[in-house]
């Protein structure tokens, strides 16, 4: 799977087809034990905003990668925090932020096996600051 910009230029080389059904496995398996472990509420917006950011870089689907990424998001603050965390307007922070939104999960790098994920953190700072 390549995601490309509008005018046809290679932005990203995902998980291959092969590798998408053990690499979200490996995802679900991890949101089992995070839903299964006591957090913090700083180490929950961490967690959250890596799932988001592990689902967007496996790259499942030929669209919606991002809303999905997002709402698994969301999904995993409502289970540690309550209901009351899908009324964080991350979405909305996103939306206004979206060009520093790209650049930072481009900044992982261009090809799934090469991620470097030591430089996510600025990715995983967007999510705090869209309550802030």
């Amino acid at each position: 799977m390549f995601v490309t910009t509008k005018d046809g230029c290679i932005e990203y080389v995902a998980a291959t087809p092969f590798e998408v059904p053990s690499e979200m496995d490996k995802l679900y398996t991890d949101l089992e034990i995070l839903l299964n472990t006591e957090l913090t509420i700083s180490e929950t917006f961490f967690f959250a905003s890596m799932i988001h950011l592990v689902f967007v870089k496996i790259h499942p689907w030929n669209d919606g990668n991002g809303r999905s990424g997002r709402l698994f998001e969301k999904w995993f603050l409502a289970q540690k925090l309550g209901n009351k965390a899908w009324f964080v307007q991350s979405e909305k922070y996103y939306y206004t932020q979206h060009e520093t939104y790209y650049s930072n999960i481009r900044a992982l790098g261009l090809e799934y096996q090469d991620l470097d994920y030591s430089k996510a953190l600025s990715f995983l700072l967007m999510l705090p600051k869209s309550v802030t």
